[in-house]
């Protein structure tokens, strides 16, 4: 915050008092700080500094969603045990946990307990490509055929699991389309469509299970991790929207701020009457035109910024 307020006053900028942090529109406890309603000009470097960037408004279809807290899953048809068929040692081990293998190469060697000079050997190859993981097969280790070596998946698909409330499930249905956000890549944006529901309530949490099957070429996606699923329902009317991050204010008192086409150093705030919104965006009824830039990143901190000719009055 201090880089911030000091390259802002290296234009002759200030920051109100009660400049809080984001998320909020005023510091706890205080009143908000006054906010200009004149265009507001900056410098190159503060904007840097600011770090501020725009999104075009946009005509979209705004789509209803349903939202749930859920995880990332291997597909179990593509999830394969590997185990030995005799009892013995490990005589040789030819990966390891989080190696990547392709189809038929070599796994782990098993020797024999069975008398013989040298005494049978079995080799057990991969079923098919895929990741190595929950190993527990150790150089020289006795076998068990009760117990798995390692277990390979084929992550090129995952499922993103999660719970919906009963109170939801009348609007659920197969092969919806569905947009999943990971905790690990916030920015990106997972698209599939919902394969499986699950045929009973939990009794405990009276939620219900769906899985949503993504494709994950590149490997980003990992079992375990947390994710959030959206669940179109419903489509709207076309509608010119903007991302949720530019619409800032409360409710009956909404507002963006506006790039300058002729100066993008410039910002101009604009009071916005808002309509419906999904997980992505939120419709704009009035104060914004299609292919006006508005401000995502940095819109909170420009609403406590004074022109200098406000400062100087």
């Amino acid at each position: 915050m201090k880089r911030i307020v000091t390259a802002l006053t290296t234009i002759s900028l200030t920051l109100s008092p009660c400049a809080a942090h984001e998320g909020h529109d005023h510091a706890p406890g205080e009143e908000a700080a006054p906010i200009s309603i004149g265009p507001i000009t900056i410098s190159q470097q503060a904007k840097d500094n600011l770090q501020i960037t725009t999104h075009r408004a946009q005509v979209v279809t705004i789509q209803e969603t349903l939202t749930a807290l859920g995880q990332i899953e291997p597909i179990p048809s593509k999830v394969s045990a590997v185990t030995s068929r005799i009892a013995g040692r490990v005589s040789a081990l030819h990966v390891n946990d989080g190696e990547m293998v392709v189809k038929d190469q070599a796994l782990v060697e098993v020797e024999s307990r069975q008398l013989g000079d040298p005494p049978p050997r079995v080799t057990y190859k991969a079923p098919f490509s895929g990741v190595i993981v929950d190993q527990h097969a150790a150089l020289g280790e006795t076998v068990d055929p009760q117990r798995h070596l390692m277990e390979i998946v084929d992550l090129t698909q995952v499922y993103a699991q999660g719970q919906i409330y009963e109170g939801q499930i009348a609007r659920l249905k197969h092969h919806q389309a569905a947009r999943v956000i990971v905790e690990a890549f916030p920015n990106e944006v997972f698209e599939g469509k919902v394969d499986l529901i699950s045929g009973a309530l939990d009794p405990r949490t009276r939620t219900l299970q769906v899985w949503i099957r993504l494709k994950n070429p590149g490997l980003t996606l990992r079992p375990n991790m947390r994710a959030t699923l959206h669940i179109v329902v419903k489509e709207a009317v076309s509608a010119v929207a903007v991302p949720h991050q530019a619409v800032l204010g409360d409710l009956g008192s909404r507002f963006v701020f506006v790039e300058s086409e002729q100066d993008a150093l410039t910002y101009e705030r604009r009071e916005v009457v808002t309509g419906m919104r999904d997980d992505r965006f939120i419709e704009i009824i009035q104060g914004v035109f299609p292919e006006d830039k508005v401000v995502l990143q940095g819109a909170y901190q420009l609403q406590y910024v004074v022109p200098k000719k406000d400062k100087e009055n």
